[in-house]
């Protein structure tokens, strides 16, 4: 599927080994990436389930998260997850906003 969508006109695909799976196609790949007191806030900010967690509870259920995705693109790509050498444009968001990043990814690109 994944494929086929990029195959049909330029679109973004988050995760699922979408680099991988389209390397033939030279896909420009992101890495964004930031600390964990700032995924702890964004996690409070946009999870409703993170407000009846504390800040211990949050950061397992943040690493547990994270080593799913890494063992699942290791397992379909035999690379590792998060090796910066994977992408040709990494960015930490850990004091950015959000927002303001997209805008400048969007200007960088186009």
């Amino acid at each position: 599927m994944i494929q086929e969508v990029a195959g049909q006109s330029d679109c973004v695909i988050v995760g699922r080994c979408a680099d991988y799976v389209l390397r033939d196609l030279n896909p420009f790949r992101l890495l964004i990436y930031g600390d964990m007191r700032s995924k702890i806030v964004r996690c409070r900010e946009n999870g409703a389930d993170a407000a009846e967690m504390t800040n211990k509870e949050l950061q397992q259920r943040i690493l547990s998260v994270d080593k799913k995705r890494a063992r699942y693109y290791q397992f379909y790509t035999e690379r590792t997850w998060g090796d910066k050498a994977n992408y040709d444009l990494c960015i930490n968001t850990t004091n950015a906003e959000i927002k303001k990043i997209v805008l400048a990814i969007e200007k960088f690109i186009i």
